[in-house]
């Protein structure tokens, strides 16, 4: 691990790494309005798979859209691993690595999409914390498997 330049803090790497892992956690438990609140009022996300245009979601009402689209599955899980971030005074860059099951039901069996997703983060603090202003979701790879529900 680096030293800390100047303008970098534990406490702002750590605001950052609670702010990714409440992404996963507020989607995963479809909490639409904590989901929002994690973003600036004017963020963008947007969801890259492969050469396709990606769908942008801006502002908080199309933001809203994403854990109520994440209703059509039965169970999701993002799992977070790997993160790191840059700052310099009120902005840093970040990205962060996750494994997302979306699990849903097919003719009666569970069937788990499993996806690989790189994040790319642009974060901005305010006087509440740290938010996102721009998140990119690159899913990497997609794989199914069986699932059994306990």
């Amino acid at each position: 691990m680096g030293r800390e330049s100047p303008n970098e803090s534990r406490d702002d790497h750590m605001a950052i790494r609670e702010l990714v892992g409440s992404y996963a956690a507020f989607a995963d438990e479809r909490d639409v309005d904590r989901f929002v609140a994690l973003f600036l009022p004017d963020a963008t996300l947007s969801v890259h798979r492969g050469e396709d245009e990606p769908p942008v979601y801006v502002g908080a009402a199309r933001l809203a859209e994403i854990p109520e689209r994440l209703r059509r599955f039965r169970h999701t899980f993002h799992d977070v691993g790997y993160q790191r971030c840059e700052i310099t005074d009120d902005r840093a860059t970040g990205q962060a690595g996750c494994r997302a099951h979306h699990v849903r039901e097919v003719d009666g069996m569970a069937i788990d999409l499993v996806m690989t997703i790189r994040y790319r983060d642009t974060y901005a603090r305010t006087p509440d914390g740290w938010r996102f202003a721009i998140r990119e979701v690159h899913i990497l790879w997609t794989s199914e498997e069986p699932a059994t529900l306990s």
